[in-house]
């Protein structure tokens, strides 16, 4: 078995982009019932401007168009910028019938998302929002049913089997504050067909640690692996990529454990008998850039040596730690998903440096038998 990958196609951004100019970051992707992809990603001065805004597409990948799509956080946002969006991640419960989920932020005057002493947040709340027409229009938008007194970061919703729709969510803590719960990664899910998300299942992991960016996959059977890019609060560096199970959609999770990959986002994708491939962002290396690999014992080890190049460019951030502000300038790519296509292919969707600013682009990425 061996990988292959067809050319970028960009979706959001211009090809070159002039030093100041606005870019994107935090992009998510859903594939749609007529074949579609809707794509989102928030549009920012960098990664850590609290003021930020989310543009959206579709893709029709038979003719590679890129569609304009109305903004699902736009009923959300104050023109004098109190109320800003942050990550958006939009699911389809059914033929056109549409779901948002995202972070309303109130930086309150702050120039970085993230304080640079105690890497705690700006003030952020999950919304969402919802459209009846395939996202031509948006209902007003509501708060998230369940509520932490700490920060929750989500990813996109998703169906697992038994009519499960769920999130994994990224805990914070705020500005000038500790946590106030230990924490917890967790999965965030509604039991009545998407109403309402109002119950979480708790995922084990070692204390002063932070399961990041969680990236799930499912099997022919519906179970879910999901990897976490792990983060020790202590240091404040990277950890190595854990992953836990759930055998019953998402109700419950095994406890997190590393698997032999250090890099800090990994998205993984379920093939069949026990081979897997998946995406990683290498940044803390002598050849930085977006791979591809394949394992062939469920996401266990990776083979790095024969990785697929998607998007190799040079990347030095200045320190470890993925909250410091002063990174921003140098990363040239980042925050990649997989988002299944077929059983043997999958959507990769990530930003990247374009000149001046950065964009959105997409490749298909797809296990080839030898």
């Amino acid at each position: 078995m061996h990988l292959t990958v067809s050319p970028l196609k960009r979706v959001l951004g211009p090809e070159t982009a002039a030093p100041g100019e606005a870019g994107y970051h935090f992009p998510g992707a859903c594939l749609l019932s007529d074949g579609s992809v809707y794509i989102c990603a928030r549009r920012d001065r960098g990664m850590n401007d609290p003021y930020g805004v989310t543009e959206a597409v579709r893709w029709l990948p038979e003719t590679d168009a890129v569609i304009p799509m109305p903004s699902p956080t736009a009923r959300d946002l104050d023109p004098d910028g109190r109320r800003t969006a942050y990550s958006c991640y939009v699911s389809e419960l059914s033929p056109g019938e549409f779901i948002a989920l995202y972070g309303i932020m109130e930086p309150e005057g702050r120039s970085t998302v993230f304080d640079e002493k105690t890497y705690g947040m700006c003030r952020t709340t999950l919304r969402i929002s919802r459209s009846h027409d395939g996202g031509k229009t948006w209902e007003a938008p509501e708060d998230l049913a369940y509520q932490t007194p700490d920060i929750m970061i989500p990813s996109r919703i998703f169906h697992t089997r038994d009519g499960i729709w769920g999130f994994h969510a990224e805990m914070h803590n705020h500005w000038e504050q500790d946590y106030v719960e230990p924490v917890q990664a967790r999965f965030v899910y509604s039991a009545d067909g998407g109403r309402s998300f109002d119950r979480a299942s708790f995922i084990p992991h070692p204390a002063d640690f932070l399961a990041g960016d969680a990236r799930p996959t499912a099997d022919a059977e519906g179970n879910l692996m999901s990897f976490f890019w792990g983060f020790d609060l202590r240091t404040m560096k990277d950890l190595a990529i854990y992953r836990s199970f759930s055998r019953d959609g998402g109700l419950s999770w095994s406890p997190v454990e590393p698997i032999e990959l250090k890099k800090q986002i990994t998205s993984p994708f379920l093939l069949e008998n026990g081979a897997c491939m998946c995406i990683y962002q290498e940044r803390f290396s002598d050849r930085p850039g977006l791979y591809a690999a394949l394992s062939m014992d469920g996401g266990r080890t990776w083979d790095e040596e024969h990785a697929l190049g998607i998007f190799v460019k040079g990347s030095a951030p200045r320190s470890e730690n993925a909250f410091d502000s002063g990174n921003d300038e140098a990363y040239t790519f980042g925050y990649s998903t997989l988002t299944r296509l077929s059983p043997r292919s999958a959507l990769v969707t990530f930003w990247h440096a374009n000149g001046g600013a950065t964009a959105v682009s997409v490749c298909r990425l797809t296990a080839e038998p030898d």
